[in-house]
């Protein structure tokens, strides 16, 4: 008896994260209906994706049982779970995974990266984490971190002091903002080397 408890509730469980999963896989679609899909390049649209699934998840987080939550620093398990969204994703909006896809298919990956250097100027938590970085001329950029890069733990781990002269790496990307309902020009950065 103990066996058929325990094997309904592991069977009840596993049903209840694929409906969360279903959540997601639709609102992603929803979210990214608000895309302008001709006007993206692939690293924009997967960006975009990313950013739509990601606000979803965040929405049902407390749906997972504590060993389905995501760990943000594990990027097989977030590779995983996107692909498993994203296959969910064919039944809602098809056109969308097409799409993205199609960037894989068709990016001849040629570096669009952009640098800057100067005084490491701290960081600030807002809509995104913002690395802040003081030019020679004066004028303050700032910069966002979103994916991992090899050097990301000089910022995660608070090793770069303020004063400090860096190099940053970045490309541009317009990402949407939910909470002004419009795509935002941001700098993303992909590595900084202290000087």
């Amino acid at each position: 008896m103990k066996k058929y408890i325990l094997f309904l509730f592991f069977i009840s469980a596993t049903t209840f994260s694929q409906d969360v999963k279903d959540k997601i896989a639709k609102e992603t679609c929803e979210c990214t209906t608000k895309l302008d899909l001709d006007e993206m390049d692939s690293s924009d649209l997967e960006l975009n994706f990313g950013l739509c699934m990601l606000e979803s998840y965040n929405k049902h987080i407390n749906e997972f049982a504590e060993n389905e939550k995501l760990d943000f620093e594990n990027n097989a398990q977030m590779e995983k779970f996107g692909e498993e969204i994203a296959l969910k994703m064919l039944s809602f909006c098809p056109d969308m995974i097409l799409k993205l896809g199609e960037g894989y298919k068709n990016d001849e990956t040629v570096s669009n990266d952009l640098t800057i250097e100067g005084i490491f100027n701290g960081t600030k938590a807002e809509t995104f984490f913002n690395v802040i970085i003081k030019e020679p001329t004066g004028k303050t950029t700032k910069l966002i971190l979103l994916d991992y890069f090899e050097n990301a733990y000089l910022i995660t781990d608070k090793l770069l002091k303020n004063n400090q002269e860096v190099k940053v790496t970045y490309y541009e990307a317009k990402l949407f903002d939910s909470k002004s309902n419009s795509f935002v020009a941001t700098k993303i950065i992909t590595n900084i080397i202290q000087k």
